[in-house]
Parts: structure tokens; C-alpha cells; sequence
């Protein structure tokens, strides 16, 4: 079994706290003065969901050298979903969904 090198560990921190933006991004939409609406917490969820998924995936490929196809997997199943999820939840709130 391969060693997993830091780039490996790095990635998959970033994958979970992708995962963990996309789905929070939502409501960091109220984190405004009193619970009211603001769109620049949501667009700051957005882009660091977007942001720290591509990171991943950038770390998996500096770690090419020493890669654990378990460790790619993962962070590929995760990765995407989140990706396709962030997507979709802004389509949906620009449409007036």
C-alpha cells in the first residue's frame, strides 16, 4: 500500500470542507445584521465551496507522484456531488425557485 504523502491529506481536508460549504452555503444567505437576508454571505459559501473543491482536486494532482487510487475515489465522490449541488442551489435561487 502506498504512503500517503501530504498533498494526499491536504486534499481531502479541502474535498470535506468543500462538502461541508456546499451544503451550508444556503443559509450563510441569513447570517446578516438580526437574521435578514444578504447575498454577500451566500456568494462568499459559493465561492469558497467552489473554491476549496478545485483546491482538491489541484492537490490530488501535485500528489501525482505518490497517488492512492482509495484516497482519489473518495475525494472524487465527494468532490462532484458538491460540485453539481453548488451549482444547482444557484441556479435554483437565481431563478426565484
Amino acid at each position: 500500500m502506498k504512503k500517503i504523502k501530504y498533498w494526499g491529506i491536504i486534499s481531502f481536508v479541502l474535498t470535506v470542507v468543500g462538502l461541508i460549504f456546499s451544503i451550508k452555503f444556503q443559509s450563510m444567505a441569513y447570517w446578516g445584521p438580526g437574521g435578514t437576508f444578504t447575498w454577500t454571505w451566500y456568494w462568499v459559501g459559493a465561492f469558497l465551496s467552489y473554491f476549496c473543491s478545485l483546491m482538491a482536486i489541484v492537490c490530488m494532482f501535485l500528489n501525482k507522484a505518490n497517488n492512492n487510487f482509495v484516497l482519489i475515489a473518495l475525494n472524487s465522490i465527494i468532490i462532484a456531488p458538491s460540485l453539481l449541488w453548488t451549482t444547482f442551489i444557484i441556479i435554483a435561487w437565481q431563478s426565484g425557485m
